[in-house]
């Protein structure tokens, strides 16, 4: 089978490889792969400016069919339609006994798509029956291929720093985790969702506006953004800040756009400093959160969400191609043409 494999270290050493199909050992199962997403971090890996262990296939948001099940295996069975996470965690150490699976620190952990662990860039995937979650009847599977990076907004905003009915937010930022953030704030119950991006950004501004943002401000073109934000928020500022863009600006304008004593969520992962003016969270008694990844529980809001049909992520998909055409892909994630490419095409 063809696998988009990081040979490497260093950036690039990409590659389109033929590589044998993979066999489910113990308490494994084999993925046919239907759809697989373009992650940030895969354009990291790509160009070594995040962490990875080569040789290994790319790969981790994705959604398949159950082909073929390894030995004790009891939960799963041919055919059915799954996802899955991307970390194997252990289970003993001490961030696992502490419910923080995301966080586990085996030495030897295996991460889809990164380390240890061939990902879904490929037409097969093999994962442990332990991290698979069946996908709802009625959820297309390209649809299902985005429930990686939701359930990453799911634990942000429900689980870490929970959205409360009623609640003004800010989204700042309108790629994949901002434009997801919006739909989940608003099912949580959000009054009005703001979604804040750049004049680049007009076109996902747009998307914004279509899957449920209130407002959209572009604070490159807009005199004031904070006074926009305090207009539509009764002069108070917003409860909840969720910064999806990673960029430094939007970090500090979060710390503006938020009300006194309201929260102010990162999602969204700059990969260098941020210089901030800290004295504001004091001044404004913030809280802030962080969150990395999922956990199991992330997992199962996601999917029930996604199976209710309160979350509409078909417009987030706006380019599917050929795994072949895997350079595409990822040129038009770097250049930002593109929301989410989906690879539904793996056999080349």
């Amino acid at each position: 089978m063809l696998g988009l494999m990081k040979t490497g270290r260093g950036p690039g050493r990409l590659e389109l490889v033929e590589v044998d199909a993979p066999r489910p050992g113990p308490k494994e199962v084999l993925v046919q792969v239907s759809a697989a997403g373009i992650c940030g971090s895969d354009v990291h890996i790509r160009h070594d400016t995040t962490f990875y262990t080569p040789p290994v296939i790319l790969g981790h948001e994705y959604s398949g069919v159950v082909v073929e099940v390894g030995a004790d295996v009891t939960r799963v069975s041919v055919g059915d339609r799954v996802v899955s996470p991307a970390t194997a965690y252990c289970g003993q150490c001490y961030q696992c006994m502490t419910g923080h699976v995301n966080r586990c620190t085996a030495p030897d952990k295996r991460i889809l798509g990164v380390s240890r662990a061939n990902g879904a860039f490929a037409e097969y995937v093999v994962v442990p029956e332990y991290i698979v979650h069946l996908v709802p009847k009625g959820v297309d599977l390209e649809h299902a291929a985005l429930a990686e990076p939701m359930a990453c907004v799911v634990h942000a905003l429900v689980e870490a720093s929970t959205v409360r009915p009623g609640e003004n937010v800010v989204v700042q930022g309108p790629g994949t985790m901002g434009l997801l953030a919006l739909q989940v704030a608003k099912a949580m119950g959000a009054a009005k969702v703001i979604v804040t991006g750049v004049t680049s950004d007009a076109w996902r501004l747009e998307v914004a506006r279509k899957t449920g943002a209130d407002i959209t401000i572009d604070v490159q073109a807009e005199s004031d953004p904070v006074g926009t934000v305090l207009a539509e928020t009764d002069g108070i500022g917003a409860d909840v800040v969720v910064e999806a863009s990673g960029a430094g600006a939007a970090r500090e304008q979060a710390l503006e756009f938020v009300r006194t004593a309201g929260r102010v969520v990162l999602v969204g992962v700059q990969g260098s400093d941020t210089r901030l003016r800290l004295d504001r969270m004091i001044e404004k008694e913030l809280t802030m959160t962080g969150t990395w990844g999922t956990v199991p529980s992330s997992w199962v809001t996601t999917l029930r969400l996604l199976g209710s049909g309160r979350i509409h992520v078909g417009p987030l998909i706006t380019h599917r191609l050929s795994l072949v055409e895997w350079e595409r892909g990822f040129g038009l994630m770097e250049s930002q043409q593109a929301i989410k490419v989906l690879f539904t095409e793996m056999g080349g």
